[in-house]
């Protein structure tokens, strides 16, 4: 009996799965999958509002630190983080 191995090899171009998630010391905030392209306004509806801000205030006091990615740095998420006091 012979035994092969199939080795397959993607050719074109992979889709790719965009998540985000908050880390802490001994704790994690969910996982949240982002679908398609994220907007300013989509981080803060979809991760911001439900996700970072409850897990953040369950760890008072705490530092937000996120990276400069456009969506991340736009006007209106800067607004957002005066408004709730971040």
């Amino acid at each position: 009996m012979l035994n092969r191995s199939v080795m397959h090899h993607h050719t074109g171009p992979a889709p790719g799965i965009m998540v985000w998630g908050g880390i802490k010391y001994r704790s994690r905030s969910l996982l949240v999958r982002v679908a398609g392209a994220l907007i300013s306004q989509r981080y803060i509806s979809e991760e911001l509002e439900p996700v970072v801000l409850p897990y953040l205030h369950g760890f008072a006091p705490a530092i937000f630190q996120q990276d400069n990615v456009r969506p991340h740095v736009a006007c209106i998420v800067q607004r957002f983080f005066v408004t709730i006091q971040i």
